[in-house]
């Protein structure tokens, strides 16, 4: 017996519906600004013991390179550097002789440590803070190599906690004092009563190589010193004297890896110079008129400008590119003169020299500006406070 089921109605079928199509994603970067102000504190420089003359280096490299056709023009080019004096790790005949990279590596990791401790000690003090109550501390480097890095020994030497959270940041090159800057700057907005502390070391000096004879290795071996540098940063008082960050920005130029760049042979690191990073600086110059424009500012709003050494000319050119005033790269041009270029130290240098030789006036606006490999710029805007009448610095 078969039993009858009732037809049931058929409902309509409903049309299906069109994809769903996510709406293009807006890639237009937002600057990180300030929930919680970030001052910098006076910035400390240790460097080491050598003090070596541009004089006496160009002797010893038109004695060591005498059969190297292109010498004079070589030499034409440091002299060109406007770079006066250096600091080494070694005398200058050491310096210059040829030792294997297992040795000079060894030695860039007993030198960073303890210029390290240094200049990390003195921006302590400096902040008024004792290095237990460091909560994250982020160290840059990027002329050696070793596991662990610096930072675990630097940490120990000074008396940080087991707990202190390290970022170390390895291949920024001259752009990663200020990445340092930035790094700790992010770490302030998620934990605002933390505080950081940035160290750079550079050694640059141990990277020379006797067989590298070409122009380029001539401008390196003018323009790059060794030293140590290091600052605390915390949540911004009134009282706190020096820049204050309100926002940081990243900038990678496309098609530019081999301006910036340098390789690692058996030999150790050697870093190539190329004459286009002088017309490369203008290129980034839009991306950081963006910037300032996204933060409300205009191009020329900027009255001072912590700018990382490079050279004559990509001084000249930050200078014109953001339309400052002339003279408004003295400090760095001081620091290419004294120093040389320090890589990732310089930009600390040059913020010391703006609170002790001159600094800029209460409120105004200003930049921390620094390029490195990639093409990569790394700029800071903020203001720059000063103590209140009648009270010194932190």
């Amino acid at each position: 017996m078969t039993l009858a089921h009732p037809t049931l109605p058929i409902p309509p079928t409903a049309p299906t519906p069109p994809p769903t199509v996510p709406a293009p994603r807006d890639r237009t970067a937002r600057p990180l600004q300030a929930r919680t102000r970030v001052a910098i504190s006076p910035p400390a420089v240790a460097v080491p013991e050598h003090v070596i003359t541009q004089k006496e280096i160009m002797g010893a490299l038109g004695e060591l390179f005498a059969d190297v056709p292109h010498l004079e023009r070589g030499l034409a080019l440091m002299r060109s550097t406007t770079v006066e004096t250096r600091n080494m790790v070694a005398g200058l005949e050491e310096t210059l002789s040829a030792q294997p990279f297992g040795v000079r590596n060894a030695r860039y990791l007993r030198e960073a440590t303890r210029l390290g401790a240094t200049a990390a000690e003195e921006a302590l003090r400096r902040a008024g803070v004792a290095a237990a109550e460091v909560d994250y501390l982020v160290f840059v480097s990027c002329t050696g190599y070793a596991l662990p890095g610096p930072d675990a020994y630097i940490a120990q030497e000074i008396g940080c906690r087991p707990t202190v959270r390290r970022t170390p940041i390895q291949q920024m090159g001259c752009a990663a004092g200020v990445s340092g800057l930035a790094e700790a700057f992010h770490f302030l907005q998620a934990y605002p009563e933390a505080t950081a502390l940035v160290i750079a070391v550079e050694l640059s000096s141990l990277s020379f190589q006797p067989d590298e004879r070409t122009l380029s290795d001539f401008i390196s071996n003018g323009i790059f010193g060794d030293g140590a540098a290091a600052a605390v940063l915390r949540r911004a008082t009134d009282s706190a004297t020096g820049f204050q960050i309100q926002a940081a920005r990243q900038h990678l130029l496309p098609d530019s890896h081999s301006v910036i760049a340098g390789s690692t042979t058996e030999r150790g690191f050697h870093f190539r110079t190329d004459p286009r990073v002088r017309t490369t600086v203008p290129l980034v110059i839009p991306a950081i008129e963006s910037f300032l424009a996204e933060l409300g500012w205009e191009p020329d709003s900027a009255r001072f400008c912590v700018s990382h050494t490079g050279g004559p000319l990509i001084m000249d050119g930050v200078e014109q590119g953001l339309g400052l005033a002339p003279g408004s790269l003295r400090h760095s041009r001081e620091s290419m003169a004294r120093l040389g270029n320090t890589s990732s130290v310089s930009i600390f240098d040059v913020l010391r020299r703006h609170h002790d030789e001159g600094a800029p006036r209460h409120g105004d606006p200003g930049l921390i500006l620094a390029f490195g490999p990639g093409f990569t710029t790394e700029v800071m805007a903020g203001t720059w406070n000063a103590a209140p009448p009648g009270e010194g610095r932190a």
